[in-house]
């Protein structure tokens, strides 16, 4: 650990320790959490601290920099409000079962759609993925199932309805579940505008002695 990254010394640990009752190498521990997210620095001759989200100064006090500070993406899980699309083959609810399902597809349905509405989202958050949580039931029939995340924008004319990315399609014979192991999109850099809304698209299609139970979907996102 560099000597120059969140400097406090252990003498300085005491003495704050005595008269507050905190424990003695608090700075030790902020020295190690400065150096591993790389974003806490003395500012010392010579130390340029441009870079820096924040700033201890040579007085001891904490200060933005010109740095900027960047969450790590978190997975929000969805499994609410989703409705019927255009083309029927989905049961919302899992019908009369007393499961916790969003959706479900029988058997001998063919492009039955589901749209999933995504909420929560802040101008300035960045989409950097999706994957869809559920099973499908197969005993040798094909069963198929598709993902496209769709990006809604405010216009004079109509409202513009874009697809942002697609999951490779799912197509099985046998019992599967899934997970992001077999539907995940990753790598997106969808950044969310004013005046945006977003949403997923799934498409179904089940043979005889088959069908869909779908749990939810997930969506990661980097906090603006």
């Amino acid at each position: 650990m560099s000597a120059s990254s969140f400097s406090l010394s252990r003498n300085r640990n005491h003495a704050n320790a005595a008269r507050t009752g905190s424990f003695p190498a608090i700075g030790d521990a902020l020295d190690e959490i400065g150096a591993a997210v790389n974003l806490v620095d003395d500012v010392t001759a010579g130390t340029a601290a441009a870079s820096k989200a924040l700033v201890l100064d040579a007085s001891g006090n904490l200060t933005y920099g010109s740095g900027t500070f960047t969450r790590t993406g978190r997975t929000r899980i969805i499994n609410t409000e989703a409705k019927i699309g255009a083309t029927s083959g989905w049961t919302l609810g899992g019908g009369t079962v007393d499961t916790g399902l969003m959706a479900t597809m029988a058997a001998s349905q063919t492009a039955g759609t589901l749209v999933v509405p995504i909420p929560g989202l802040k101008v300035g958050d960045t989409i950097t993925g999706f994957h869809l949580i559920g099973q499908i039931e197969s005993a040798g029939n094909t069963v198929t199932l598709d993902a496209d995340l769709r990006k809604m924008t405010a216009a004079a004319a109509d409202v513009a309805d874009a697809s942002v990315d697609a999951m490779t399609q799912i197509s099985v014979t046998a019992d599967t579940a899934v997970t992001s192991a077999n539907s995940a999109v990753t790598g997106l850099t969808e950044v969310v505008a004013a005046d945006e809304t977003f949403y997923l698209l799934l498409t179904g299609t089940t043979a005889a002695s088959t069908d869909i139970a779908l749990q939810g979907v997930a969506l990661t996102v980097t906090e603006s």
